[in-house]
């Protein structure tokens, strides 16, 4: 491990400044949020200085400009222009600070392919990631063991490591995040990258060993978190890291034994009994990822009700939890009322909030991204495994992308930049020409040093 450490300071020492500021804003970013902003908006900076980083001619660039402005339009039609009777008592003023949660984002996609065109500069980030996050880890394990409880503020209050009570055994594992979604869709974003550093490593076994240690750390962190996105996660990275072709084999094992365990959740929860190293909700957990999500479809169809009475601007941004918990009956909502703070499903999300086509401008454009990096990391990809970052690259966005159709994680300020990041990356890939001497899949830009 030291040699693992030694090789990534040297790395870090030879490149640019604004390089030095996008990583040190990486590796903070999940421990110490403000500090992680500091560097990343020197780096903005830096970025924004040297390159011209987007442009209506780029069809990539063009619906991302025509987002902003449909956002933008939006908070201004919400506030002066056809405000509705039952938003009088609402603080419009919330809708304008509201709108720090979007607009910021596509410039730190912009900004940030500044630092990712290369192998290498991947390859640096991954190490940086996953450095960042063993301090959540830490976290989570005091939380769940020593039973180290918080929260812990410094920075003036800004920084905040939550590490909430956990009043017994079966109670999720958050660590220093707010909530246990928040945790276990963090790990599960980084375990595609945690595998790959370790098919990667060429050094001793021991740092070899240690390695897989935290990747094993990450899925059992997730587990305790009882996120079933995260366990979707942890399938979805399984599916893609070990190999395109392996899918149809991969699905073939676990549906048998998902329903094995489904028929032996009685054995795990009084295996659970005896010790606290397995909590019970684990398995009852897996046992419901049957996608039947009846509390979320109540919540999408409240947020479908709203959206057919405002379908072209939205009800603007944070208005969700004030509509949908205290005026709820205002609407012909069917069924029961579930209490929620968003919709559960970012397409809806960005309906309710902004107008049916800006939802569809925006999933759009990260389907088709998505689709358009699958074709070339899988399909067209270099052989010998020289596109294994890629690979986590575009596991880790799918990830993001499929858990934010049944819970919206997007709202905590380290995934939502964690998202431009990879969405940022997914652009260089897809953006390369062939005469590129920084093309993404250059054969001079090896891991032999790892």
């Amino acid at each position: 491990m030291i040699g693992y450490l030694s090789n990534s300071i040297k790395e870090f020492i030879n490149i640019d400044q604004g390089a030095k500021f996008f990583l040190l804003g990486v590796f903070f970013l999940p421990s110490a949020l403000p500090i992680s902003a500091i560097f990343l908006l020197l780096s903005l900076f830096i970025s924004f200085k040297n390159k011209k980083n987007f442009s209506l001619k780029d069809k990539w660039d063009f619906p991302l400009f025509v987002s902003i402005g449909i956002i933008i339009f939006s908070a201004i039609n919400i506030s002066l222009i056809n405000k509705p009777p039952i938003l009088s008592n609402y603080e419009i003023g919330d809708v304008w600070l509201n709108l720090f949660n979007w607009v910021p984002i596509f410039f730190f996609y912009w900004g940030f392919q500044f630092y990712l065109k290369t192998h290498k500069q991947k390859l640096i980030f991954s190490k940086f990631l996953l450095s960042g996050t063993i301090p959540v880890l830490i976290s989570m394990l005091l939380q769940k063991f020593f039973i180290i409880y918080g929260p812990f503020r410094t920075f003036y209050g800004l920084i905040v490591w939550f590490q909430k009570p956990l009043s017994n055994t079966t109670d999720p594992v958050s660590g220093l995040f707010s909530n246990p979604n928040y945790a276990g869709i963090w790990l599960v974003l980084i375990l595609p990258f945690a595998i790959t550093l370790v098919k990667l490593c060429q050094r001793s076994l021991v740092e070899k060993t240690i390695l897989i240690t935290i990747c094993l750390l990450i899925v059992y962190l997730t587990l305790l978190t009882g996120s079933r996105n995260g366990i979707l996660g942890i399938l979805i990275s399984t599916i893609f890291i070990s190999g395109y072709k392996k899918v149809l084999f991969i699905f073939a094992a676990v549906l048998p034994i998902s329903s094995l365990i489904q028929s032996q959740v009685n054995f795990f929860n009084k295996l659970s009994s005896y010790s606290n190293f397995i909590p019970s909700n684990i398995v009852s957990k897996i046992s419901e990822i049957q996608f039947g999500f009846s509390p979320r479809i109540d919540i999408w169809k409240s947020a479908i009700s709203r959206i057919q009475e405002r379908p072209f601007w939205g009800w603007g941004p944070s208005t969700f939890p004030y509509l949908h918990n205290e005026h709820n009956t205002t609407f012909n909502v069917p069924e029961r009322f579930i209490e929620a703070q968003h919709s559960h499903n970012i397409f809806l999300e960005l309906a309710h909030n902004f107008g049916i086509p800006l939802s569809i401008i925006l999933m759009s454009t990260i389907f088709f991204l998505l689709i358009k990096s699958f074709n070339i990391i899988f399909i067209k990809a270099l052989p010998n495994n020289k596109n294994l970052i890629e690979k986590a690259w575009f596991t880790s966005s799918t990830i993001f992308f499929v858990c934010h159709l049944t819970d919206i994680t997007y709202y905590d300020g380290k995934i939502s930049i964690l998202m431009s990041i990879f969405f940022a990356g997914l652009k260089c890939i897809i953006g390369y020409k062939s005469n590129d001497k920084n093309q993404p899949f250059n054969s001079n830009s090896s891991y032999s040093n790892y």
